[in-house]
């Protein structure tokens, strides 16, 4: 026998889960017991806790470095997702 532990993350997909794998014969579905209690989810009106507070404001290298990551960081996003093309190493140099 083989044990297969599967973390769902959204709750709501929780019992659809295990109705599907119900439908397998020779599998048995067991419910983990509940050692904490559950996270509870963000409102739409409380703020984002992605950035926080620094300590000492950003000089203007910094800030522009910050700023070149961000779009850096945007375009990898947007190239992987198919929305931008991006240059290639060749016609990168090729414009040196």
């Amino acid at each position: 026998m083989k044990l297969l532990l599967v973390n769902i993350a959204d709750p709501r997909k929780g019992k659809l889960v295990t109705d599907i794998l119900n439908e397998i014969e020779g599998v048995e579905v067991r419910r983990a017991p509940k050692t904490a209690e559950e996270p509870k989810r963000r409102s739409a009106k409380s703020p984002s806790p992605r950035r926080p507070k620094l300590s000492k404001p950003l000089n203007p290298q910094e800030k522009k470095f910050v700023k070149g990551s961000t779009q850096a960081f945007k375009d990898m996003n947007d190239h992987t997702a198919g929305k931008e093309k991006l240059k290639t190493l060749d016609d990168f140099l090729n414009e040196l």
